[in-house]
């Protein structure tokens, strides 16, 4: 059911961006942003896993610091 559910959302929020591209031309910036959106939603477990990794993984050369998330934060992250 889930994955259903999943690809009907997909399929409106395709419909969404097809009305808003019609209406007004769309920058580069949104269209990497809805990419980004897009990968984000076909993540298996697998790979929100990883994305948790990266996510809490802090790195001292770089100048980060790790978030200390969850994977249920992950969800909704991605769920927007």
């Amino acid at each position: 059911m889930n994955s259903i559910d999943a690809r009907t959302a997909a399929i409106a929020e395709a419909i969404k961006w097809r009305a808003m591209e019609e209406e007004a031309p769309v920058d580069d910036l949104s269209k990497s942003l809805v990419e980004f959106g897009r990968e984000l939603a076909g993540l298996d477990a697998l790979g929100k896993s990883a994305l948790l990794y990266e996510l809490n993984h802090g790195d001292t050369l770089e100048g980060t610091m790790g978030l200390d998330l969850t994977m249920d934060d992950v969800d909704r992250m991605i769920e927007g």
